[in-house]
């Protein structure tokens, strides 16, 4: 029986096109770095995976598990690196921190009224922001994603745990919806 299985030729091929693990240990720490670049992120880092003969759970699964370790570093950095930014004496970096902190403050105060006119109703403020911060990591385009989410809670002031399990349940949407689009089985559909 084992006999039969080992000189069926199908099987044969099939055994040296597999993804095996020792052999493709740089495809994997070069999906892995991928996936902790800034704007690159798992979302794409899946399809780059997934291009290289990858597995596609295993693509999934390094792509998250890999653009999620920024999070709480972002998390728990961004703050005071923007409060040295103040410190310098370099007043290009002093006025960068400052806008940066000013145009958060205006774009947090417009989606508060939109939030008053609109889901309020339904949602706390609070809950409302999480959502949109949910959805902003959730969506797979340019510009959004982990990194630019964890700043946007920085900025916010966000509590950091919630923040954080919003844009690690987005990340898990984004990471997901590439791998079904990418292995084609949203074609189905």
């Amino acid at each position: 029986m084992i006999s039969k299985l080992l000189c069926n030729p199908r099987l044969l091929a099939a055994a040296g096109e597999a993804f095996v693990w020792q052999e493709h240990s740089r495809q994997i720490i070069t999906a892995a770095l991928l996936s902790m670049v800034p704007t690159f992120e798992g979302r794409y880092a899946v399809t780059v995976a997934l291009g290289m003969g990858m597995p596609a759970v295993f693509s999934y699964l390094l792509a998250l598990i890999c653009s999620s370790l920024p999070v709480p570093f972002i998390l728990l950095l961004l703050r005071p690196v923007l409060d040295w930014f103040y410190t310098l004496p370099i007043k290009p970096v002093q006025s960068f921190a400052a806008w940066l902190e000013r145009h958060a403050a205006k774009k947090r105060a417009s989606m508060n009224e939109k939030n008053r006119k609109g889901i309020r109703r339904r949602l706390s403020a609070d809950a409302a922001e999480l959502f949109a911060l949910y959805l902003f990591v959730a969506i797979p385009l340019p510009g959004t994603g982990v990194w630019t989410g964890s700043a946007i809670a920085t900025l916010f002031n966000m509590p950091r745990g919630k923040a954080a399990a919003a844009i690690l349940i987005g990340n898990v949407t984004a990471c997901l919806i590439m791998t079904l689009a990418a292995s084609g089985v949203l074609a189905i559909f």
